[in-house]
């Protein structure tokens, strides 16, 4: 199956409900002013407007011949602050194909003058659902090149990501999101990446506690060799020790993968306060990330929630090599807390 069309849902952000068919066009899109996880629960049929997205060029291989639009789903947001922006969208149906096209619109937020930036198309079948890199989550994330992806998955390095986009503030986008394969399920989508959009704070940040000034004839306190403070909490959720690890290097290999079922979990790893890596979609196959341990023979690594998918918690499986040893951990990560395993430098 290739992936090409769009759809209609029912989208809620927080409580907030509206019906499916209100959303299935560009001049009626739901608004978002807050880079968040926004679940769809449905998509059912395309909008008013049936050929708003006709003739999109990385359709033009597919079934439909250019056609962007089946199930459609339209969502809209305007940029508070310059940055690059990505989004994971996850289907509820592990087996959908899921397809999207960004659009810039104009000041005056005509939507006969929007103009393509991003537009994937890429898709495979039913059967290929679990091991096609272009099934699954797809959407923008940081490490990818492609603006674009047609229909079909036959060329050599064809997956379902495209290249974050890098905007200005008072730009304005509008998506639209397919569901190629099926009428009915729908799924989430999740925002990241440096900008901001209007509703997004700023994170509270604790006033940094005063460095000891060195005694008098005494040299200052090397502080590169002392241990890193467990974050007491990160992003509102308390942070709960679970176990120790040693490794010899400061530069390590993570694996990190769905201990359980794949069922939409998407995840953040933190090292101490830090993200490093962000929105990841576990699956039981493992992905690999190398982390540089900064100064101090103590940190943590810890993982975050950003979607539940299915079922909660979230229950990620993470292996830490030094390139001498590997180390496998099991870390939970529920709405109120959040495991953490401490990482000690030999």
């Amino acid at each position: 199956m290739q992936r090409l069309s769009a759809f209609c849902f029912l989208l809620f952000a927080a409580p907030a409900i509206a019906p499916a068919q209100n959303h299935g066009d560009c001049a009626k899109a739901m608004d978002i002013c807050k880079k968040q996880v926004y679940h769809i629960d449905k998509t059912n049929g395309e909008g008013d407007d049936k050929r708003e997205s006709d003739f999109v060029a990385c359709f033009m291989n597919g079934e439909n011949f250019g056609q962007a639009e089946e199930n459609s789903t339209w969502i809209k947001f305007e940029i508070e602050k310059r940055g690059t922006l990505t989004f994971v969208i996850t289907a509820h149906r592990e087996e959908d194909d899921l397809d999207f096209v960004v659009y810039r619109l104009p000041a005056n937020s005509d939507c006969k003058q929007k103009q393509i930036v991003r537009c994937m198309a890429a898709g495979d079948s039913e059967e290929n659902a679990r091991t096609s890199p272009c099934m699954g989550p797809t959407g923008l994330r940081d490490g990818e090149g492609d603006t674009s992806e047609d229909a079909g998955c036959a060329d050599p390095g064809d997956n379902a990501w495209l290249a974050p986009l890098k905007v200005e503030k008072g730009e304005q986008y509008v998506i639209l999101v397919s569901n190629v394969t099926s009428r009915g399920p729908g799924f989430s989508i999740n925002f990241g990446g440096s900008a901001k959009l209007p509703c997004d704070t700023d994170p509270v940040k604790k006033p940094a506690a005063g460095k000891p000034k060195p005694k008098p004839n005494q040299p200052p306190v090397d502080v590169a060799g002392k241990p890193t403070p467990k974050p007491e909490s990160i992003g509102g959720r308390d942070v709960v020790l679970k176990e120790s690890m040693k490794v010899k290097t400061r530069t390590i290999k993570l694996k990190i993968w769905d201990s359980q079922v794949e069922d939409g979990d998407i995840v953040s790893v933190y090292l101490n306060d830090k993200k490093v890596i962000d929105n990841h979609y576990l699956r039981t196959k493992p992905q690999e990330f190398e982390i540089e341990l900064p100064p101090g023979n103590e940190h943590y690594i810890t993982v975050y929630a950003e979607d539940f998918g299915k079922a909660e918690p979230n229950t990620a499986r993470l292996l830490i090599s030094d390139g001498t040893r590997e180390q496998t951990i099991d870390l939970v990560a529920e709405r109120k807390k959040q495991q953490s395993v401490k990482i000690i430098l030999e």
